[in-house]
């Protein structure tokens, strides 16, 4: 029975990081990829090195976002594999109990 509970909590725990992945993360990426895309059209139609500047300082801000982002995005992955092995290792230990 407490293997059944911790295996629960492993699987729900997995599925926390997965939807956060899947509602929070992927979209905030999305998002900030497609406003650095934006920025760097604007950075490379801009007619005076003081729109340039501004613009290419929109950009590297934008492109921080996007490694924050990307970092978030691997951390929750990663979360995802470690309770996936535990969430295996238990289902071996159940497999083996029976």
């Amino acid at each position: 029975m407490m293997q059944q509970e911790v295996r629960r909590a492993w699987k729900n725990r997995s599925v926390a990081a997965q939807s956060k992945i899947r509602e929070e993360i992927e979209p905030e990426l999305a998002r900030r990829k497609y406003e650095m895309a934006i920025a760097q059209r604007l950075l490379n139609k801009a007619q005076t090195e003081a729109d340039r500047e501004t613009w290419q300082t929109q950009v590297d801000v934008l492109q921080m976002f996007v490694v924050e982002a990307e970092d978030n995005l691997a951390e929750e992955q990663a979360e995802v594999a470690l309770c996936d092995a535990m969430v295996a290792e238990i289902e071996a230990d159940l497999a083996a109990g029976s």
